[in-house]
């Protein structure tokens, strides 16, 4: 009886589970730039791979103003912050950011480390 009780909440927290790993949980597969409308305002997602050996523009304090990204089609684009971040990200080999394009520049509003 006891083992009956606690099937339906069992197979509930598995059913969660399953939907959290495939829709929100966060992946390492990179985006493409093309997706996003170049005079949009509209902050989206997308996953993008850091450009190493190209400029990265810093202030006088070392944080970072804006570096290079490529996403999965190799399209590599300017990205840039109103505010500086931390330079720990160029030690990432995935970030996420959010944020919108501007002509060829994402303008972002969030870094986050993926991988």
């Amino acid at each position: 009886m006891k083992l009956s009780k606690l099937f339906l909440p069992a197979m509930v927290l598995v059913v969660i589970l399953i939907i959290y790993f495939s829709y929100f949980a966060p992946s390492t597969e990179l985006g493409l730039f093309s997706k996003f409308s170049s005079g949009s305002e509209i902050n989206q997602r997308i996953n993008v791979e850091i450009v190493k050996n190209k400029k990265i523009e810093k202030d006088g304090e070392g944080g970072i103003l804006s570096f290079y990204a490529r996403d999965k089609n190799n399209v590599e684009v300017r990205v840039s912050f109103h505010e500086p971040v931390s330079e720990e990200i160029l030690n990432a080999e995935i970030v996420e950011l959010l944020g919108h394009m501007h002509d060829n520049n994402f303008s972002a509003s969030r870094v986050t480390v993926i991988k």
